[in-house]
């Protein structure tokens, strides 16, 4: 009796302590549609000039990020199982109008969204739904801000 529910209490207390869903990768970001980029190619088109969009929380934007980059927070709707490819947009459809209106007017420029890396589906979710929103040159840096400071690129504050 005390093995079942030692082996029960290991599975309850892992589940807790269990990764977090990790984003599409690249090659299925870009299948689906969506300008996937690396670090070298986010600081490519930052030296081009290319705005970039930090998706996270003001709290984490403040403790460090992209120089240069502007705070447009996509608080995603849905939990965990909303945290795949094709998820359900009309969860977050109630903070989208908010999203968008902190969005650049040209369409048509470039526009990067990060946030905290490869478990972070905000940058994800945002390109998503600016490229569903006619932004045509809308990339997703899956890597995001710890990949662009780990490559010693200019950060801030």
């Amino acid at each position: 009796m005390k093995k079942i529910i030692l082996s029960v209490l290991f599975v309850f207390v892992g589940s807790l302590f269990a990764a977090k869903p990790v984003t599409p990768s690249i090659e299925d970001a870009k299948a689906a549609g969506i300008k996937a980029i690396t670090v070298a190619e986010a600081k490519d088109l930052y030296d081009k000039k290319v705005p970039f969009i930090d998706c996270r929380s003001t709290k984490m934007f403040a403790k460090g990020r992209v120089k240069g980059s502007k705070l447009v927070a996509y608080k995603a709707k849905g939990g965990k199982k909303e945290k795949k490819v094709g998820w359900d947009v009309t969860k977050d459809e109630k903070i989208i109008p908010k999203f968008l209106s902190k969005m650049p007017s040209d369409k048509s420029a470039g526009v990067i969204f990060y946030c905290q890396g490869e478990t972070c589906w905000r940058a994800y979710k945002a390109a998503v739904v600016a490229q569903k929103n006619g932004y045509t040159n809308a990339y997703w840096f899956k890597n995001g801000y710890p990949a662009w400071k780990k490559a010693g690129y200019p950060v801030e504050p």
